[in-house]
């Protein structure tokens, strides 16, 4: 609550009636009990700043799935190519006539 604002709910205590003792002092309790609450200006900056947040967050999961992807394409491909390999041994050994 800015000063002009105090000022002019003074004021019309005043004309409702009361003695400018009692307005100031309704205004003063007033301004004590709102002056901790966050402002719309508070509010915004905390909103921005959640967006902000988890923007990050959203960027951070998406980069470990893609991650994650990727690990599982290297590991299918080295199964794949021991696989292969194992299985180029196994050939060559019947071949041979090694082990049967």
């Amino acid at each position: 609550m800015e000063a002009e604002d105090i000022l002019t709910a003074t004021h019309k205590l005043e004309k409702s009636g009361m003695t400018r003792s009692q307005s100031e002092a309704i205004a003063k309790t007033i301004i004590t009990a709102v002056e901790p609450l966050a402002t719309k200006a508070d509010v915004e900056s905390s909103i921005d700043s959640l967006k902000e947040q988890m923007a990050t967050k959203a960027n951070l999961e998406s980069a470990i799935k893609s991650l994650k992807i990727w690990l599982l394409i290297i590991l299918l491909g080295m199964h794949g190519s021991l696989l292969a390999v194992a299985v180029g041994i196994a050939l060559t050994l019947f071949q041979f006539g090694v082990g049967g």
